[in-house]
């Protein structure tokens, strides 16, 4: 709790942190209540340490240690000891990895005196008996911020054998932006905000993961959650039901958060089997906790494999939608089976096309000691499954030719502990191999993974295990809206250059064969390919990419008719870059990074073809260097010099499904896609990406739309509105854009101001903070949604209110110091605008505002003409002074 939020501080004590801690006891926590900055003194033996700079309970650690491994001897503790609190680096992300490591893969010692065994090993956590562990809550566990006299008091802080796994930070529902400022705290105290001496990072070299509440919402995120978006409720508290937990009505998402994931055996399930480390699109490693949705799917697949009598009752489907984390949620399933001692001796069979997928379970192989074969002839995975041995095969789908598909397999191994999970079972060639297996594997359980499930898929799996919808999906903060704009038209066109122009809709229902003969084209599919139409098109996708999407750093697909036409389309998009640029060289309104844009590169990304394949095909065929492209592909622009630069990937069949990209934000379609797999195509867009993508798009230039309504035709009408509901049209995004902008400029005529000019009626006006946060949160809506469409041409009347209204919100930033003023999170697309608006006004940014101990300060203050301006601006800087350099 820090200076400017002690008037809530009551109220957050009250009704966060002691509801947490009770809720906490419930579960069976030893609480220790200590006090907090204004609550007066606390001594470092109160939380079993010798002083404050200290972050382990050593006491703790000793007598769980001693519990778990009793023939340790004291000088053996202690080396245990220093193997996991000293590391060479200084990394936090690096040396949380390592703790994690540690504690996992657990450490020995040179003998076990009392029986004279060589190498035992020491547990740090006894994974399997909850009682060998101690399990401690602390409220207000004040630590010494190194090098000061300073401290932080983090909320909440638990500790598991005298460990800090988890910080909670509480703040009062009452408090404008709670979860925002909570999230800004624990920042502040692991130092991850680019400040030295605001936290501890050795704090959270042991974190699991952080929560932030404010009792009614609650989140948590790990220490590579740097801003919201990467938070995430959890809102089931499987295993038990919410009549278990509910003290009156409706359980609120701290209560469902500390029973789904504090429950002491769901906190040791997280810990052990639900974490991993994997690479962002920047090339930083980042740690991922599963969410609610994935630990519950993996434990009924567990207790589905336990129970079931048969194969029919322990086989099912998971429907989880497109970049809800399906990958992971396989993965963590391979991870709780070879844990567990009922399912350790089971043969578990991959069928995906997943690279990504394989080099996961590689790593997590290696960790958890078990191998993986990949088997990318049909010859090879028979030879598999054969065997008796208890280990992974991953039978890699696009490798397997049809031939080897159609040919009826034998009877291969009887056994039923076997588990067959296919990702996206309903694909054709799966459903060759599917026979195939049932065949050659009679008893194996069979479990499928889709987001887009249909009825062969239920016919052939039975029952569904776990369902987690799209709309869900979006509402939980999992995965983005897609914006769906059709760019077809349906006009009867008489000659080529108006089709050309028009990108008329080719598979609308007019006399289509008629239009084709007039234009000279004998079929649809030449039609696509005509270089005419490919040249037409790549203008218009260039112009709305590099406008829309590039200014934020995104990243681009475009879906083509066949092979041919993706290749064509490369030198098109090439010779529309190069023509863009110069056109920005000469005028560029929206201060694109044209420097960037010459280093775009785009690549074709396409199946090999058959032994005489032509020339203009292979280099864009080659796996090596797809691989290549893809992996820069994912990366962000701004990786380093070299890397990252691969900002539009053209591809025919290959990765509309199965790939995760998140820096992509667009896709292109000029082929027509159906069913399922328009579904999962469209998907591909939805990832959650960095600060600026709140939404995905998707551009039809053949007249899908039509196809989304057969595709969802195949759902029963609950599971169509709740696809409907993550979709919307660019029509949406203008109306969405004039409703904040009508709500902003009523709620600033609602406080009597009627000059945009009269800035000294803002400062009287946020004095209040209330009303300032009100501002604050329509300013940012007004910002998403002009984001979600700037710089159509419908936007642009928007701009100059947009411009004025960022003036008011700069000018309030430097004279009340909020941190929530400032520009920091605004899209690059716009603030690069705007920047240079405020320059242009003499308003800038880029300095911090003065500190009250620069010389110039006074100077500063002197611009007010107000004699009430200028004291409420000493005010607001002797209050920042002091939250900056005092507890």
């Amino acid at each position: 709790m820090t200076i400017n939020q002690s008037k809530h501080g009551l109220h957050e004590k009250e009704y966060v942190e002691e509801p947490f801690l009770e809720t906490l006891d419930k579960l069976g926590w030893d609480i220790i209540r200590l006090k907090g900055p204004l609550e007066g003194q606390q001594t470092p033996d109160q939380s079993f340490r010798e002083d404050f700079s200290q972050v382990i309970l050593r006491p703790k650690l000793v007598e769980a240690l001693k519990k778990i491994n009793p023939f340790l001897e004291d000088d053996q503790t202690d080396e245990v000891i220093r193997r996991l609190t000293h590391f060479s680096s200084k990394d936090l992300i690096n040396v949380n990895q390592k703790v994690l490591d540690r504690i996992l893969e657990n450490t020995s010692v040179t003998e076990n005196r009392k029986t004279g065994e060589q190498s035992p090993t020491v547990k740090y956590i006894d994974f399997q008996h909850l009682k060998n562990n101690n399990f401690t809550a602390i409220s207000q566990f004040k630590v010494r911020i190194k090098g000061t006299e300073k401290h932080i008091y983090p909320d909440i802080t638990l500790f598991i054998n005298g460990i800090p796994v988890v910080v909670v930070e509480c703040k009062s529902p009452k408090e404008n932006d709670a979860m925002g400022s909570a999230i800004e705290q624990l920042l502040r105290y692991s130092e991850q905000r680019g400040e030295e001496k605001e936290g501890n990072k050795n704090l959270f070299y042991f974190n699991q993961f952080v929560v932030a509440t404010c009792r009614n919402r609650a989140k948590f995120g790990t220490i590579s959650s740097k801003i919201e978006k990467y938070f995430f409720r959890w809102t089931d508290p499987y295993p038990r039901n919410l009549s278990d937990i509910s003290e009156q009505g409706t359980p609120n998402d701290q209560l469902r958060l500390i029973y789904g994931m504090l429950d002491k055996n769901n906190l040791l399930d997280l810990i052990k089997t639900y974490t991993i480390f994997n690479e962002d699109d920047k090339g930083h490693t980042i740690k991922i906790v599963a969410r609610y949705q994935q630990f519950r799917a993996v434990k009924l697949i567990k207790q589905k494999l336990i129970e079931g009598k048969n194969k029919k009752e322990r086989s099912g489907i998971i429907w989880h939608t497109q970049g809800s984390g399906k990958s992971l949620t396989m993965m963590f399933t391979v991870r709780e089976m070879y844990q567990n001692p009922k399912l350790q001796n089971w043969k578990v069979v991959f069928i995906t096309d997943r690279k990504d997928l394989q080099r996961q379970l590689s790593k997590t192989g290696e960790k958890i000691g078990f191998t993986i074969h990949v088997a990318d002839k049909i010859s090879k995975l028979k030879e598999l499954l054969k065997t008796e041995n208890s280990d992974l095969v991953m039978g890699m789908i696009h490798k397997f030719q049809e031939r080897e598909l159609a040919e009826v397999f034998p009877v291969l191994n009887k056994s039923p502990n076997i588990l067959v999970m296919a990702d996206e079972a309903h694909r054709t060639q799966y459903s060759l191999l599917g026979a195939n297996l049932d065949k050659a594997l009679p008893n194996a359980t069979e479990i499928a993974f889709t987001g887009t499930p249909i009825e062969k898929t239920e016919k052939k799996y039975g029952d569904y295990i776990d369902k987690y919808t799209m709309k869900q999906s979006v509402k939980d903060g999992v995965t983005l809206e897609i914006v769906y704009e059709g760019r077809s038209n349906e006009v009867d066109v008489k000659n080529r250059e108006e089709m050309d122009k028009y990108f008329a809709d080719v598979f609308s229902e007019y006399n289509i064969e008629e239009k084709l003969k007039i234009l000279g084209y004998g079929t649809r599919k030449a039609y696509l390919e005509a270089m005419p139409v490919i040249e037409a098109k790549s203008k218009d996708m260039i112009d709305h990419y590099v406008s829309e999407v590039f200014p934020n750093g995104f990243k681009a697909q475009i879906v083509t008719v066949s092979r041919e036409a993706a290749v064509r389309y490369k030198n098109a998009v090439d010779r529309a870059l190069k023509e863009k640029i110069g056109d920005l060289e000469k005028d560029n309104p929206q201060l694109i990074d044209i420097e960037l844009l010459k280093k775009l590169k785009t690549a074709v990304i396409i199946s090999k073809g058959d032994q005489n394949e032509e020339e203009h095909f292979k280099e864009h065929s080659d796996e090596k260097n797809q691989e290549k492209q893809i992996d820069d592909f994912k990366k962000s622009f701004d990786t380093d010099k070299d890397k990252g630069k691969t900002g539009i990937l053209i591809v025919n069949e290959m990765l509309l499904t199965g790939f995760d990209a998140p820096v992509e934000q667009v896709m292109y379609l000029d082929r027509v896609i159906k069913n399922h797999t328009l579904l999962q195509a469209i998907a591909r867009v939805n990832r959650i990406g960095s600060e600026g993508k709140d939404c995905g798009f998707v551009i039809d230039y053949v007249g899908v739309g039509r196809h989304l309504k057969e595709a969802l035709d195949e759902y029963e009408d609950k599971e169509q509105n709740e696809i409907i509901g993550s979709l919307r049209n660019k029509d949406d995004g203008i109306n969405e854009l004039k409703d904040k902008h009508d709500k902003l400029i009523e709620f600033i005529k609602n406080q009597g101001i009627k000059d945009l000019e009269d800035y000294d009626s803002f400062y009287d006006l946020f004095y209040d903070e209330k009303i300032r946060f009100d501002f604050i949160e329509k300013y940012r809506e007004y910002t998403k949604a002009l984001n979600k469409v700037f710089p159509k041409k419908e936007a642009l009347d928007y701009m100059k209110y947009f411009e004025k209204i960022s003036e008011i919100n700069a000018m309030a930033y430097q004279h009340l110091r909020d941190k929530r003023l400032s520009m920091k999170g605004i899209p690059k697309k716009l603030r690069v605008v705007v920047d240079k608006y405020l320059e242009s006004k003499g308003i800038t940014q880029k300095v911090e505002p003065i500190s009250i101990i620069d010389n110039n300060f006074q100077k500063q203050v002197n611009k007010n003409k107000r004699v009430k301006t200028k004291a409420a601006e000493v005010e607001h800087a002797v209050r920042d002074f002091i939250n900056e350099h005092y507890d």
